[in-house]
């Protein structure tokens, strides 16, 4: 009786004619759902073990493909305790990983409260919070002397680092930037190309130290706005997306829009540090290159390869530098880079008539944002994939680096990550950088040499602006 009367009461609301249409539009959503959330790279958890003796065929596992990562100490730099930064923190714990996440104020109620929920939802005291705010490069500079200070309980007083990650700071962590009077521009800069360069040059002498046969993967995060900051690559340390003092404003412009545009920042930000991350592979290797050791798990035993020879094959660093793109993510930052919030007016009623229509067209464009966006457990898939799968830390594939062999490479789901490479989708990816950077061009070692100079520059005269002094490998 109930089967028939909700079935009069969806015949009287909906005519029959329309059932194959909204089948067919439910099909389609679903379809569209689920290519919107990208490749499947991790298995489902396992169920609950069953006693019975008789088991299914096992079909191909994802996870076979992943290294274990108990023992493995996982450093998250940025953007820990952002949504995307909690599931992976999660998810890497629950494969059994150590997990130091670095945050402004570890004092802080809201870290305090995740550090512990993160602890009971994977049953593992491995997560801990440490002091660092990567807005700060005196905060930085702090963190990486204590570091490398080493830890007298472990062997020789080195710490142990496995994976060091670098997550999307979130649009709060810009804003909170800006209000020590920093643009916008130098704010993105800071954050995501800045911080990032002095944290990984300050750990360099505690990485260099470990033994060579472990591998240390550096696991940056790219936003996929990368192709909207293709003509911006830049503009960052320029400095001319700051607003000009004058007593007219000038009329925008497409090109001026797109400079104060945090898509078109966060996309020339990431492109830069895509850029960066590939000369830091090739400066990495040629320390390999110089580096005495064997590459034995018993070091001191095979002397007569510890240096490489015509004979021998070429040797690459154990440090490998893997950059990712998760795609969208479902969160409060893609809505404020679409819609932003308004900011404060001298007259209240036109701010909360502004603040009304934007909660108005967030609830009108939230189901396509839906959609089309990921959420950040499957956005999180990418980054555990990347510092989990098996790495095949002796392949070169980028023309830039030394001893490429790009005719070589094998590129798939089911085959190892590749050293100074873009994945999306596990499909490696190569943006749009400046002609100059051009493989092929006739300067393109000495420009990339140039770039990362560059940084290197500007990074050191902000340090010593500040007293403060900066010590690195040179190459």
């Amino acid at each position: 009786m109930p089967v028939h009367l909700l079935a009069s009461a969806v015949s009287s609301a909906v005519p029959t004619e329309y059932w194959a249409s909204i089948a067919a539009s439910l099909v389609a959503i679903s379809f569209l759902k689920t290519w919107s959330q990208g490749v499947k790279l991790l298995d489902p958890p396992p169920p609950p073990t069953s006693s019975s003796t008789n088991s299914a065929p096992i079909s191909p596992s994802l996870d076979a493909h992943l290294n274990d990562l108990h023992g493995r100490v996982v450093l998250v730099a940025s953007g820990a305790f952002t949504p995307l930064g909690v599931v992976t923190i999660s998810a890497l714990a629950h494969r059994g990983a150590q997990i130091i996440a670095l945050a402004p104020d570890i004092s802080s109620p809201d870290v305090v409260q995740l550090v512990h929920l993160i602890r009971d939802s994977t049953q593992s005291e491995l997560v801990y919070a440490e002091q660092c705010d990567i807005a700060s490069l005196e905060s930085v500079s702090a963190f990486a002397a204590l570091w490398n200070a080493g830890d007298k309980k472990q062997q020789q007083g080195i710490r142990r680092l496995d994976s060091l990650i670098f997550l999307p700071p979130s649009r709060e962590e810009v804003r909170t930037l800006q209000a020590t009077g920093v643009g916008m521009a130098q704010a993105i800069y800071q954050l995501h190309v800045l911080a990032r360069f002095h944290l990984v040059n300050s750990l360099l002498s505690s990485l260099l130290v470990l033994p060579p046969e472990r591998e240390v993967r550096i696991v940056s995060v790219v936003s996929p706005f990368y192709a909207a900051g293709a003509n911006h690559f830049d503009l960052l340390t320029t400095g001319t997306a700051t607003k000009p003092k004058g007593k007219r404003k000038a009329t925008p412009t497409i090109k001026t829009l797109a400079e104060g545009s945090y898509s078109a920042l966060v996309g020339a930000a990431s492109l830069r540090w895509y850029a960066l991350s590939i000369e830091l592979q090739r400066r990495l290797d040629l320390l390999a290159e110089a580096d005495p050791r064997p590459r034995t798990k018993l070091p001191g035993i095979d002397v007569s390869s510890a240096r490489p020879t015509a004979s021998t094959p070429h040797t690459h660093s154990n440090i490998a530098v893997i950059n990712v793109c998760p795609g969208f993510e479902r969160n409060a930052d893609i809505i404020d880079t679409f819609l932003p919030p308004p900011s404060p007016s001298s007259f209240p009623p036109l701010y909360f008539a502004r603040a009304a229509l934007r909660m108005v067209l967030v609830l009108v464009v939230w189901p396509v944002v839906w959609l089309l966006a990921k959420s950040a457990a499957t956005a999180a898939n990418s980054v555990v994939w990347a510092t989990a799968r098996k790495l095949d830390g002796q392949a070169r594939t980028h023309p830039i680096l030394n001893n490429a062999s790009p005719a070589h490479a094998r590129f798939g789901l089911y085959e190892p990550l590749v050293p100074a490479e873009l994945y999306r989708e596990a499909r490696i990816v190569r943006p749009t950088l400046p002609a100059r950077l051009d493989p092929n061009s006739k300067d393109a070692r000495h420009n990339w040499a140039q770039l990362w100079q560059h940084e290197e520059h500007l990074l050191e005269h902000k340090v010593k602006a500040k007293g403060g002094k900066i010590k690195r490998p040179q190459v």
